[in-house]
């Protein structure tokens, strides 16, 4: 049977097993593209296509205007041959942190969202702290409701062609994650994913064990290159021993971090994303963090950059493709 799936995930087929499609297993919901991007086209080769992420484009201050590096990886995108079928994003998409301030959200939103546009194909966002945290840094009921008025769901998923994509939402309130930080602290919180969002999740991949490939897209990371900046311990446990179950579960990709990292390779060196071809072995993880926001320091991976992944089949390849820009607002970038 493992085989026959296989060979008919090459093939694009979408092979499901009788008894799952019988039982109606649960899955997430549906994500939807953000508004003003469009919608997903059918695959003329469920197979064979493109796709690109990146994330954590916010200004450099909540005065500042979007950075200029978001619009030339979305123009990028425009201008691929062939053309990615769509764009994952890690969160971060504006300034926020101001649930007393409806207004200037929704203007935050519609700069970022009039710049995602100019890709030309739908973008899919996996939401961070600043579009789910209040000035202290602790998740906010209020700014979630702004983001799903203005933006899409904070978690959910999509198929395409062979594939299934999820989207995890990292950021919870106080009394569903147990690790936000006192009131009127500054120190941000680890991410956090719920025992709900955790089940939820179980069952999306029990139901999708057909798929070629299982991509995950989220903005806190499962291996950061700063721990600080990670899931919590209990999280990354969990999420650690349900990936273990599955083979087809290629990639996790995050952002938060405003760099680059591949968790596979030498911290102290930019390493490239790994393709992979099956039998499938534990996922790879990827931060993807530069899409326009303030940089890292020191580190390999302080560079802006998007990346490209290329599925064919069973084989899945990504290419890390380096922006060069400078935001003007950004004093230390000068």
């Amino acid at each position: 049977m493992k085989r026959l799936q296989r060979v008919l995930r090459s093939l694009g087929v979408i092979f499901t097993v009788q008894c799952c499609a019988s039982t109606g297993l649960a899955q997430m919901p549906d994500l939807a593209p953000l508004p003003g991007t469009g919608s997903l086209s059918r695959p003329e080769n469920p197979a064979k296509f493109t796709f690109v992420l990146a994330g954590d484009n916010r200004p450099a201050h909540k005065t500042c205007s979007q950075p200029p590096t978001p619009g030339k990886i979305f123009s990028a995108v425009k201008e691929m041959n062939p053309a990615a079928a769509f764009v994952l994003w890690t969160g971060d998409t504006i300034s926020g942190k101001q649930p007393d301030k409806p207004k200037r959200m929704r203007k935050q939103y519609e700069e970022f969202l009039g710049i995602a546009a100019t890709a030309g194909v739908p973008v899919f966002n996996a939401p961070g702290n600043h579009e789910l945290d209040d000035a202290n840094n602790s998740p906010s009921k209020t700014m979630r409701k702004l983001y799903e008025k203005y933006m899409s769901q904070s978690y959910g998923a999509f198929t395409y062609g062979n594939s299934r994509f999820i989207a995890i939402n990292s950021e919870h309130e106080p009394a569903e994650s147990k690790v936000a930080p006192e009131k009127g602290s500054k120190q941000e919180a680890p991410g956090a994913i719920t025992s709900k969002t955790l089940k939820l999740l179980e069952e999306d991949l029990d139901a999708n064990e057909d798929k070629a490939h299982i991509i995950i897209f989220m903005h806190h990371p499962v291996e950061p290159y700063y721990p600080k900046d990670g899931l919590d311990a209990k999280s990354v446990k969990a999420l650690k021993k349900l990936f273990k179950k599955y083979s087809n579960v290629s990639y996790v990709v995050s952002g938060h971090e405003h760099m680059y990292y591949n968790a596979q390779g030498d911290r102290k060196k930019k390493v490239d994303p790994p393709s992979r071809t099956d039998p499938s072995q534990p996922p790879d993880y990827l931060v993807s963090g530069g899409g326009g926001a303030p940089l890292k320091k020191n580190t390999p991976g302080s560079f802006f950059h998007y990346l490209i992944f290329n599925v064919d089949g069973n084989d899945i390849s990504p290419t890390l493709v380096p922006v060069d820009s400078k935001d003007p607002c950004d004093e230390s970038s000068t």
